[in-house]
């Protein structure tokens, strides 16, 4: 008798718990249908308030999240962001924090018409980024995700190749503009080598945007021609710089080459000269250098190579007489790896 009136009343507690417990879902509805009706501020605050309720809804159960509620989610974290984006800026902290939400509930079961407009406001952030030469590549990236995101990417595809070819045109002209100052220099008697590396920065920067840019491929190849005794150090001479994880892939090297002679005899004889960008100090040795032809194939140099110095850490630049077998191919390349330190110099 004791135990099933213990029991008894257990169930009760257990009931009147439930029934007390907080309906999120329910209390965002209430809010979410209360926002139909208003316009302005009240209807602002009830969007905010159903926002806040379903988000309590869906971190309490997350592997129980129904249609309406993610689709309701959906289109009010939407809201926040818009509201975030047109009343403060691309760079605000809680517009990723909104776009995580977003993504962790997209699924199939959200509505065309939300993925539309979560699509549209990517578009409309890549913009703002875009705008700010210090955030292409977040930008182009949110363009990639639009286009992924949208049931009909076609718009999105269209503005992100825009976009891109926008860069690379600008690009290439700007590597033409200082191509010619070069010239004009060359015919003056004193060629500008800091605008061939600039030329040769900006043909690539080019190329990093869109790989086949009409004219941009062969605009490189005479640049490695005439910038092969000089060092292509785009730290010193580029000014305008994109942002870090663009700029890194074009700037790649912490070790420049700069070739001054090649003789080809019984074998190949090539003079230069290295430089130590980077932080640590750097051993020199023969066997670290090698000549790479047109088929990829690697010539070690030999070791009766003369290299000046055999370590570079306080001093940074040592010169060199490579000596190897004359390779089968048109040399492409000279490249210099020791563990993890890698250059080369291309030689068209």
């Amino acid at each position: 008798m004791k135990t099933g009136l213990k029991i008894l009343l257990g169930l009760t507690a257990s009931i009147m718990f439930f029934s007390c417990a907080p309906n999120y879902e329910s209390q965002g509805d209430k809010a979410y249908e209360a926002a139909q009706e208003e316009t302005g501020d009240a209807k602002r605050r009830l969007q905010k308030e159903a926002y806040m309720y379903y988000r309590q809804a869906v971190q309490k159960h997350p592997d129980k999240i129904g249609p309406r509620l993610r689709n309701r989610f959906v289109e009010m974290v939407l809201k926040r962001a818009i509201l975030v984006l047109t009343e403060g800026s691309h760079d605000m902290d809680a517009i990723p924090l909104l776009m995580e939400e977003i993504d962790s509930a997209l699924s199939p079961e959200v509505n065309p018409e939300h993925k539309s407009a979560y699509a549209r406001f990517l578009s409309v952030l890549a913009d703002s980024n875009i705008t700010n030469h210090q955030k292409i590549y977040k930008g182009i990236g949110l363009l990639d995700k639009a286009v992924e995101v949208a049931p009909n990417p076609s718009a999105f595809e269209a503005q992100r190749n825009k976009v891109i070819t926008s860069l690379a045109k600008d690009n290439y002209e700007m590597a033409k503009m200082e191509f010619e100052a070069a010239a004009t220099g060359r015919k003056s008697g004193a060629e500008d080598t800091d605008a061939l590396i600039r030329a040769e920065y900006h043909t690539k920067l080019a190329l990093y945007y869109d790989n086949d840019y009409p004219g941009a491929g062969k605009l490189l190849s005479t640049l490695y021609k005439k910038n092969i005794n000089n060092y292509s150090a785009y730290d010193a001479v580029v000014q305008d710089k994109p942002d870090t994880m663009i700029y890194d892939q074009i700037n790649e090297h912490d070790i420049l080459l700069a070739v001054t002679d090649v003789k080809n005899r019984s074998g190949t004889l090539v003079k230069g000269v290295i430089y130590n960008y980077s932080y640590n100090p750097l051993r020199l040795r023969a066997e670290d250098f090698a000549l790479v032809d047109h088929n990829g194939k690697r010539y070690k140099a030999l070791g009766s190579s003369k290299i000046n110095k055999e370590i570079l850490d306080q001093e940074h630049e040592a010169k060199f007489v490579l000596v190897f077998k004359k390779p089968g191919g048109r040399i492409k390349k000279l490249a210099y790896e020791n563990g993890d330190h890698y250059t080369e110099k291309n030689f068209y």
